[in-house]
């Protein structure tokens, strides 16, 4: 007895310890896998950062770039070298001088007009003091303000330090960010100014100073969204050896302006000015975990900070590896079980209560669920079968009590067993559609999947699984009377107008392109789609010499032509969509800046996929070939739609069009097709 209690301890000691071993390599070989998961996500995310923090790279140099452009032909003006290199007070000028002077104010405010970031002239009240404190000015080679628009600071306190920088390095300079006395942020702009020629031994004549408010354009390019994320955040930094000051908007109440202290390595805005375009995992001004890059802006100190929370740019990882490593947990479980099920075999006794436990709830689920028509079956934590009902049976070939115990394959097809055993395995749903094979028939069925919750049979899977083959059927016939019922009012606009034949296809594809660029989910696009092909059904109520006339429209006629929407959406009212057809086609013809038909809609008030709709049509209108004329070039309609950018359309849907439209090289054949409708 003692040699065979020996002997049972000592196996029972081994299987301990390989089941021990088993877990810990399990543990290190799961811990290699998610460390190399999340090693390729990062990558990911380093190439996605560097991308965006390039193109806002160049886009912040590109404004500043432009505003030295406006500053050159202003310092490049012979005028203003004459002006600058005459002594004397302005009385003392001749009549003719004193005209030069006056056309010299007119170009300053026409440049500071064109520049676009300073406070209009007209909207300074004269009669008080102007808080606006930026604008464009003058300085002679002392650096006293000659000239200057309205509202130009000529108290700010760093003016000076800023013109003697320019005149001391001979080029443009970019002075600040930095707080003005009212605490608001601007920026300097010094460019020197050549004399006529060179007396008194000054090297410049004076310089154009330009005092920016940064958030006139630029801070709305620093922080423009690229991706569609939440924590994303574009930053502009600048520091010295004791802190780094945040220069551009910050979030969650942070002002701007705010300092980090140069020790704290830690700091992503620290890493970003010290390790210029390079990659880590840093907390921000928020002491928020985030995936950080830079690149610093030329000509400036500032610094480019492209960041993004670490929990939001790795949360699918984060949940593949939570879910990886509850695989793990359960197949710990399921072994640890079985070893336990092995070692402590079940008694006789057991299996015989077991048995009849069962029985009695086969029996009640039979009397239950012999009348009902649904096919019926009960699967145990193992994917065993415990019971099908009669009519489940009856569709087999099997009697309800010889299954018990038996795989899914003992009654259904392989393809239809692997189908359930994975609806088993998944979290329960509440129910799915799917095909199954059953009796040798292929019929589409609602399969609903109940965990049961207490009893005996807890954590068993009940499923009930409804014929749906007929409805689907009915459904199918439906769509397809719809989809003939839209092809068949396509064709007829395109007989009634043959000069835009095709422009509904046309137009469908190109909104659809833009819409997969944008994100849009499949079911949006689904609905934008069927909007553009049903959008100028509306013609049909016009005339049809007035869609073929060559000559220029009337005002009348213009109004005729406007009028297709109402038209449109008479035809269409009484059809029943999934999606919100009828909006976007009423709101296809209206403008970000209002100036659109027919409600004047503006901004966000207009739907996404209608301002989608709208730059598709103006695409296809553009580039195809028309009776009285040929196709525009792809690159020349590009351009024309983004010069109507954030007036007519959305910039970021042309931005997406110009990315697709490179992608499809077959649209370029629109421009030469023949207008005669066989295109």
């Amino acid at each position: 007895m003692n040699s065979t209690r020996q002997r049972s301890n000592k196996a029972a000691i081994i299987a301990s310890s390989l089941l021990v071993a088993f877990i810990l390599v399990s543990v290190w070989l799961l811990k290699q896998y998610i460390d190399q998961e999340r090693q390729r996500d990062l990558q990911g995310w380093q190439d996605r950062l560097s991308v965006i923090a390039e193109s806002k790279k160049r886009s912040i140099e590109a404004w500043l770039n432009n505003q030295q452009q406006n500053l050159n032909e202003l310092a490049g003006n012979p005028l203003l070298q004459i002006y600058l290199s005459v002594d004397g007070a302005e009385a003392d000028l001749s009549e003719a001088q004193r005209g030069q002077i006056g056309h010299l104010r007119n170009l300053i405010a026409a440049t500071a007009r064109r520049a676009g970031v300073f406070a209009q002239a007209q909207a300074i009240n004269a009669n008080t003091q102007s808080d606006t404190r930026d604008g464009l000015a003058i300085v002679n080679a002392d650096g006293e303000l000659r000239l200057a628009t309205r509202g130009f600071p000529a108290d700010e306190a760093e003016l000076p330090t800023a013109v003697r920088k320019a005149f001391d390095s001979g080029r443009m300079v970019i002075h600040g960010i930095y707080p003005n006395r009212d605490n608001a942020p601007r920026m300097i702009m010094a460019l020197p100014v050549k004399p006529v020629q060179l007396t008194g031994g000054k090297q410049f004549a004076g310089a154009v100073v330009a005092v920016i408010n940064p958030q006139n354009g630029l801070y709305d390019v620093v922080t423009e969204q690229w991706i569609t994320t939440v924590s994303d955040e574009s930053l502009l930094v600048k520091g010295d050896a004791f802190s780094t000051t945040y220069i551009s908007p910050l979030k969650d109440g942070f002002r701007l302006f705010h300092q980090a202290p140069r020790a704290n390595t830690d700091n992503a805005a620290n890493f970003a000015r010290d390790n210029i375009a390079n990659f880590a995992i840093k907390t921000d001004y928020r002491s928020k975990p985030v995936l950080v890059t830079s690149r610093s802006i030329a000509a400036t100190d500032w610094v480019l900070v492209q960041k993004i929370n670490e929990a939001e740019a790795l949360r699918e990882s984060s949940a593949h590896r939570e879910f990886v490593f509850t695989l793990f947990l359960l197949a710990v479980f399921i072994i640890t079980v079985t070893f336990i099920a092995v070692w402590r075999h079940a008694t006789s006794l057991r299996l015989q209560k077991t048995s009849e436990r069962l029985q009695a709830r086969t029996d009640l689920l039979n009397a239950v669920s012999d009348n009902i028509r649904d096919h019926i079956l009960l699967l145990d934590h193992d994917n065993r079968l415990v019971f099908i009902n009669r009519a489940l049976a009856h569709c087999v070939g099997s009697g309800a009590g010889d299954i018990r115990g038996k795989s899914l394959n003992h009654i259904f097809s392989m393809e239809t067993t692997q189908k359930l055993t994975e609806l088993a395995q998944s979290p329960p749903s509440g129910s799915t559609v799917c095909e199954l094979e059953i009796g040798g028939e292929l019929h589409a069925y609602h399969v609903s999947v109940v965990e049961l919750a207490s009893g005996q049979y807890k954590t068993s899977r009940l499923f009930v699984l409804h014929d749906i083959t007929s409805l689907q059927q009915a459904q199918q016939k439906h769509h397809q009377l719809l989809e003939g019922i839209i092809s068949t009012l396509v064709r007829v606009t395109d007989m009634h107008d043959p000069h835009c034949a095709h422009h509904s296809e046309r137009t469908r594809e190109v909104a659809i392109a833009i819409a997969q660029a944008v994100g849009l989910t499949a079911r949006q696009i689904e609905t934008l789609g069927m909007a553009a092909l049903l959008a100028n059904i509306g013609k049909l109520h016009l005339p049809r010499e007035l869609l073929t006339k060559m000559e220029p429209l009337t005002a009348e006629e213009e109004a005729l032509m406007h009028n297709n929407i109402n038209h449109t959406v008479a035809i269409l009212e009484s059809l029943s969509f999934d999606g919100p057809v009828l909006e976007i086609i009423k709101q296809k013809n209206e403008y970000l800046d209002g100036s659109g038909y027919p409600a004047g809609l503006s901004g966000d008030a207009i739907l996404l996929e209608s301002r989608i709709l709208a730059v598709a049509n103006a695409f296809v209108a553009m580039t195809s070939a028309r009776a009285y004329r040929p196709g525009k070039p792809i690159r020349e309609v590009l351009d024309s739609l983004l010069k109507d950018a954030d007036k007519r359309y959305d910039r970021k849907v042309v931005a997406a069009l110009f990315h697709v439209s490179e992608l499809r090289a077959d649209w370029a054949e629109w421009q030469s097709a023949s207008p005669s409708g066989n295109q």
